[in-house]
């Protein structure tokens, strides 16, 4: 589930309290999570939860439920409540994108991971081997039986890759866990996927969306409770082969790495999970498909995109 994606967001924050608040930094899931409250127990509870979640979708984990789960075919398999939630989720996000967000291309997905990692040279990925792999995607061979607690891949090859929103259903479920055990303010930041659990001192948690380049200037601020904020980027992510950028962002619809332009998306939304897995999404549409999206789906969130062409950059904000 590492979906490593590059912290554009960074933590602005002011406080009028004489109380310092606690902040402490795990590593978990390929990323960085911290936690900063005024309660000391926060840190513990979120992190607990993200070591139980691990164990659900990493899919590098070969005992993880997901991995247990992509090896099997045309049969039934029992899974957790989280599970089914997360597919289902996945499943909502891919219509209303038109499939931009596609948690079935895990068999792609890995190739090019593989590839920008420098496992692999690009020169030796065919656009047939590419194509080979993207057909054996399909969310549509995702079958989920919430009464029975099952889900039923029917397509052999088929390969789950939740790396595209699980780091977010994270943060929010162990947003809840906080809730539920009386916590009433943390700022919990995934690797730049961020929820900011009610106010910091009383007032709005301030975070500032990071210019992704070497001038490294504030893009805009934004004051957030009980809010969230996800970033897609390849700023650090990438390779060059003979003069195209490689992406480590995958659109899904062509199986091949994004080159459109665009270096980051940020997404300020509700929840999390809708806001790591838009913030992909975007990413390959671009932001001429993002105002298509928007003007068919009604979410409320505020999006930043910010495209490189030319050697110029040019910063959306929807």
């Amino acid at each position: 589930m590492v979906k490593r994606l590059i912290l554009f967001l960074v933590l602005v924050l002011f406080s009028s309290c004489t109380r310092h608040p606690y902040k402490k930094t795990f590593v978990i899931s390929g990323t960085y999570l911290t936690v900063t409250s005024p309660d000391k127990r926060a840190s513990g509870i979120v992190y607990d939860e993200f070591k139980r979640l691990n164990k659900i979708f990493n899919i590098y984990d070969k005992n993880s439920e997901v991995s247990r789960l992509n090896n099997t075919y045309n049969r039934p398999f029992g899974v957790s409540d989280e599970m089914i939630e997360l597919i289902s989720l996945s499943k909502e996000l891919y219509r209303i994108t038109g499939g931009y967000f596609d948690v079935s291309k895990g068999r792609d997905y890995s190739l090019w991971k593989d590839v920008i990692a420098g496992k692999e040279k690009i020169r030796t990925v065919s656009s047939s081997e590419v194509s080979d792999l993207t057909k054996e995607g399909g969310m549509e061979y995702i079958k989920v039986d919430r009464k029975d607690k099952t889900v039923i891949i029917s397509k052999r090859g088929l390969l789950l890759d939740f790396s595209a929103i699980a780091k977010g259903y994270m943060v929010d479920k162990a947003a809840m866990r906080l809730r539920k055990a009386g916590v009433k303010s943390a700022l919990i930041n995934a690797g730049g996927d961020i929820y900011c659990l009610g106010k910091d001192s009383g007032k709005p948690w301030k975070i500032g969306i990071k210019e992704p380049s070497a001038k490294g200037g504030i893009i805009d601020t934004v004051l957030l409770s009980d809010e969230a904020a996800a970033t897609s980027g390849d700023y650090e992510q990438f390779i060059d082969y003979k003069g195209r950028r490689y992406s480590h962002i995958i659109n899904p619809k062509t199986g091949y790495p994004v080159n459109n332009g665009v270096v980051s998306v940020t997404v300020v939304t509700k929840n999390c999970t809708s806001a790591d897995g838009l913030a992909t999404a975007f990413f390959a549409m671009g932001p001429d498909n993002i105002k298509d999206f928007l003007s068919k789906v009604p979410y409320t969130m505020k999006i930043f995109v910010v495209v490189k062409t030319g050697g110029e950059e040019k910063i959306y904000v929807f």
